[in-house]
């Protein structure tokens, strides 16, 4: 599976400028607060593991939280047997690029709040162009969000990234 992921990159036109995509990431339409889970899913089943959102939701969901807990995401995933690294160092555009450009989809927290009013919301990247990325988020495969739009949500946030990868992978 490691060595097949170069060859999932393709180029399209999406949104202005040609994309680099990773083609073969599933796609799970997000329900209300589901976005964890469906973006788990999404990264677990590109790596072969076989999962589902609401399987997913059942274990980590959190009622309380009305979310699913950044902690608890990389624990399930490392349970499941991927490796699994947090970071919010990496805060540019071009460890994203590089993490696509060798065919690793990244799950992101950004924040659509405003003000003092947090909405935290987790999406896949799976592409980009000069000027912006492509993610899978809510009900929509390949939106484009501009860099410079993308860069102040993901930065609310923290710059929070998962980087899920197989365990033979010396990717970290």
């Amino acid at each position: 599976m490691f060595f097949l992921s170069s060859c999932a990159i393709s180029k399209d036109n999406v949104g202005t400028g040609m994309a680099h995509l990773i083609r073969n990431v599933p796609f799970f339409p997000q329900e209300t607060y589901q976005c964890g889970p469906a973006s788990l899913a999404e990264v677990m089943l590109y790596w072969g593991v076989k999962t589902s959102p609401e399987s997913i939701s059942k274990e980590i969901y959190s009622n309380s939280a009305r979310g699913t807990l950044t902690l608890d995401m990389v624990l399930y995933a490392q349970k499941k047997g991927l490796n699994a690294i947090h970071t919010n160092k990496n805060r540019n555009i071009s460890y994203i690029r590089e993490n696509i450009n060798n065919g690793y989809p990244l799950i992101v927290m950004v924040d659509y709040g405003f003000w003092k009013y947090q909405q935290y919301h987790y999406m896949v990247i799976i592409g980009y162009n000069n000027n912006g990325i492509i993610a899978y988020s809510g009900k929509s495969p390949q939106k484009f969000i501009n860099e410079e739009d993308f860069l102040r949500i993901w930065g609310k946030a923290n710059s929070w990234t998962l980087l899920i990868t197989p365990k033979q992978s010396k990717k970290q």
